[in-house]
């Protein structure tokens, strides 16, 4: 975990407090994700996927606690209640439709995290504020760690994805993307 100076109170430039936004709200509806899949599986009971997703879960809850650890130089995003249903309705419907769709959505997630990440990263890198060195590390930290998730659930999916899954993982896509440049405004 990268330490940042907390107690700055400095407010970031409109561009940098909505990639922050984004990422905030993102994180935010990744922990939700995992809560659904939870609790699908506790009347489901796999024990692959309890590991899974405990592992993941926490691994999302510490990027979410280095995000709020800046909130207070940017907004969090108003719909935050919302990202929280999408993502707890992603996972359980998932989780619901089986572990090969779980493993599949989170494939598909992470693989839109990793791109959105290295665009922030890349976009961040040219701007001048504070903390920014640490901030580019924490999040470079984030984006490894989603990768991993990414491969990991790749190296879990057994077969190749059908024509409903295809589907829904576009949808999952979609909507992430949707759900980005909403976050950075809202």
């Amino acid at each position: 975990m990268h330490k940042l100076n907390v107690f700055n109170t400095t407010r970031y430039a409109s561009s940098i407090r909505a990639e922050l936004r984004a990422s905030h709200a993102g994180e935010t509806g990744a922990v939700w994700i995992y809560r659904g899949i939870l609790l699908v599986n506790r009347f489901k009971r796999d024990s692959d996927i309890q590991t899974f997703a405990k592992h993941h879960l926490a691994t999302e809850k510490e990027h979410l606690l280095q995000f709020e650890n800046l909130i207070h130089r940017f907004r969090g995003s108003a719909l935050l209640f919302f990202w929280m249903f999408a993502g707890f309705m992603m996972g359980a419907l998932s989780m619901l439709l089986g572990k090969n769709w779980v493993y599949y959505t989170i494939y598909k997630v992470e693989s839109f995290v990793d791109v959105h990440y290295r665009q922030q990263i890349n976009a961040l890198s040219k701007l001048e504020f504070c903390d920014k060195v640490d901030i580019l590390k924490m999040m470079q930290a984030c984006n490894v760690d989603e990768q991993a998730h990414r491969d990991e659930a790749l190296s879990a999916i057994n077969g190749e994805p059908n024509l409903a899954m295809r589907v829904w993982g576009n949808l999952v896509g979609t909507g992430s993307h949707c759900a980005v440049v909403v976050a950075k405004l809202l």
